[in-house]
């Protein structure tokens, strides 16, 4: 009798071992070995979890239905894969969505947890996004599952439904490097000091702008010079300080947020900049910023801006002009059109992109 108790207990230890990780509302979708260790795979559908959070939200405008997605998708964790021996748990490494990577294609991290729960380390670089994934309930029937790794309209947004294959690669690899004590410093997250701003336009946008509307056109022209097609696009932002800091072009070209460390030379009423910031670097060169006469603020901001290609040769770099036009709102002066011209358009009248923003503040 008393080895029937010590077996019973020692199950019960078994399965808690194993049930250490919450896993409600988790589906096992995949079971496999990654040197040696079994690791288990766990899907939450975000899907399910809107409905449920919003009964009506069949009925909702497709922008909404968007909204919604992109941010429980920037908030949540999307896959835990859990490895163990002999059922104990060993890791918990959490697909986890980050709400400061806004306008940015991989905004997934990675966290990666010990059996207690606790946080090991979280890895920046997953080089994993997406706003469709293969096991969402709406891919599983045949129609669905041929959609998987295809660009597609949902809701009218042209998005890519995620592979599951292409993420278990990309986490099976990271969880080798990490049994390995093999991850790249460089991988692993750190909190980014705030960049202290080089202009006042910049910290009375954060301080005062509570939302943005950015409406996009991307034009085309006939032979005479006349808007021949028109494609809007429009979007909203609550974060502006992480939508200009993001590696994305909208963020960095709608609120250039340039550091108080950036070197500036003045001439006259523009300034010449030369930043040290990685994504101001990436997509604009030669800028000038120029102010009104005899004030402070700013009228517009001009430079090359960077269109960068990827092709099977490698990567190739073209430049378009940029111009930023700045308006009074509220007490602010910020940018309320941008454009993107052809480099001979040196006056700007027919801009491949346009884009208009409405401001509303706090």
């Amino acid at each position: 009798m008393r080895m029937r108790i010590i077996g019973a207990i020692l199950l019960v230890l078994s399965i808690m071992r194993v049930s250490a990780q919450s896993l409600d509302n988790f589906e096992l979708v995949d079971n496999f070995k990654v040197k040696g260790l079994t690791t288990k795979v766990y899907f939450k559908d975000p899907f399910k979890v809107l409905i449920k959070t919003y009964p009506d939200f069949d009925s909702k405008d497709n922008k909404t239905k968007f909204e919604l997605l992109t941010t429980y998708l920037h908030e949540n964790t999307l896959y835990i894969f859990q490895t163990s021996r002999k059922q104990e748990i060993l890791k918990s490494y959490q697909l986890k969505g980050n709400p400061k990577k806004v306008k940015t294609r991989y905004y997934f991290n990675l966290e990666v947890d010990n059996p207690d729960n606790t946080i090991d380390k979280i890895v920046d670089k997953t080089n994993i996004g997406g706003s469709f994934f293969e096991h969402m309930s709406i891919f599983q029937n045949s129609q669905g599952k041929d959609l998987v790794g295809k660009g597609v309209q949902i809701w009218g947004y042209f998005s890519r439904i995620e592979p599951y294959k292409d993420i278990k690669d990309n986490i099976s690899n990271l969880i080798k490097m990490d049994i390995e004590n093999a991850i790249p410093k460089d991988f692993i997250y750190k909190e980014e000091p705030i960049i202290e701003p080089l202009f006042d336009y910049q910290t009375c946008g954060i301080n005062n702008v509570k939302k943005r509307v950015i409406k996009t056109d991307v034009l085309e022209y006939d032979s005479l010079g006349q808007i021949s097609r028109r494609f809007p696009r429009t979007e909203t932002d609550t974060e502006l300080y992480l939508s200009a800091r993001s590696k994305e072009i909208g963020g960095v070209t709608t609120f250039p947020y340039f550091s108080s460390t950036d070197k500036k030379e003045k001439k006259d009423n523009k300034i010449y900049i030369t930043s040290i910031l990685d994504n101001i670097k990436y997509y604009l060169k030669d800028i000038s910023v120029t102010t009104f006469s005899n004030s402070e603020q700013i009228e517009k901001i001009e430079g090359k801006l960077i269109i960068h290609g990827f092709t099977t040769s490698g990567e190739t770099t073209n430049y378009e002009l940029y111009i930023a036009e700045f308006a009074k709102v509220g007490d602010c002066f910020l940018p309320k059109t941008v454009k993107f011209c052809p480099i001979e358009d040196v006056n700007y009248q027919q801009p491949r992109i346009k884009i208009e923003i409405e401001y509303e503040l706090k």
